[in-house]
């Protein structure tokens, strides 16, 4: 599709509960994987966000890695994605008072952003709904493929029991993204992923290709986790390709995105510099 946004994608992304996942890069190429629920529709063809607490993402853009991507689920697990071009971040003009008359930050007295980040859309996606026995079908390949998974031990990368368990939840969301042949990000949910050790994921490529994308063996990705409790996770890591069907995905970073520490990398022992949102 070209940038013009679609009306299914437009009521969605209004709604607050949506789950929006932001997607930039910073200098060298890496993806970085944010939700960031706060994402809507300004004046119908442009993108508003509130940021809050997003620390890697806000530096990627300021640092003038200006592509960026949405990806942009429904409940019922149709999805879009939004590749566009981030403008800048606006303080007291109409851009940020339009942000701020939403109803999560008009009727919290606690919140306010403290910068409305507006991007153009330079191309949408078309929509594509996942049915759940497909979830639950790669998620049962993914469980099948993990034993063919051979382990090497690491020193960084490693998921804790607790990280482990989420990522072998059937209904947790998993996004992937990476960097586009364009040079933009993009991302897709893979729900056919499961951890074949501590430190490797082991990947189901169906809603890869039926996307159009073909990563490639050596590629960095970033994997963003969101559970029901509410808990998320980012890991990061290297593609490595097993064959056209299966990949898998050897780690070197794990942070944890969700309060009251927001991106403190907790694959090392008492590590906890803040490096993602």
């Amino acid at each position: 599709m070209d940038n013009i946004i679609p009306e299914d994608l437009a009521n969605a992304m209004k709604e607050f509960l949506t789950p929006k996942f932001m997607i930039t890069q910073d200098s060298n190429g890496e993806p970085n994987t944010a939700l960031v629920l706060s994402w809507n529709i300004y004046e119908k063809t442009k993108l508003v966000y509130g940021d809050i607490m997003t620390f890697k993402s806000r530096q990627n853009l300021l640092d003038g890695n200006s592509k960026m991507a949405l990806l942009v689920m429904t409940m019922d697990l149709n999805s879009w994605l939004i590749k566009a071009d981030f403008e800048s971040y606006h303080q007291y003009d109409e851009v940020y008072e339009f942000m701020a008359m939403t109803p999560f930050f008009r009727y919290n007295q606690y919140t306010n952003p403290r910068g409305v980040g507006l991007a153009y859309p330079k191309w949408i996606s078309q929509g594509y709904p996942i049915s759940k026995v497909n979830v639950l079908t790669n998620y049962l390949k993914a469980r099948m493929a993990k034993g063919k998974v051979h382990f090497e031990e690491t020193i960084e990368g490693n998921m804790s029991r607790p990280v482990l368990r989420r990522f072998s939840e059937m209904a947790a969301v998993k996004i992937l993204s990476f960097i586009d042949d364009d040079g933009y990000p993009a991302a897709f949910p893979a729900f056919g992923m499961v951890p074949a050790h501590s430190n490797r994921l082991v990947i189901k490529r169906g809603e890869e290709t039926r996307r159009g994308y073909s990563l490639s063996d050596g590629q960095r990705v970033a994997i963003s986790l969101v559970t029901l409790e509410p808990a998320a996770f980012q890991v990061k890591g290297t593609f490595r390709e097993l064959n056209d069907g299966t990949a898998a995905v050897d780690l070197d970073r794990v942070y944890v995105c969700s309060l009251p520490r927001p991106g403190m990398r907790i694959d090392i022992p008492l590590l906890d510099t803040p490096q993602n949102p």
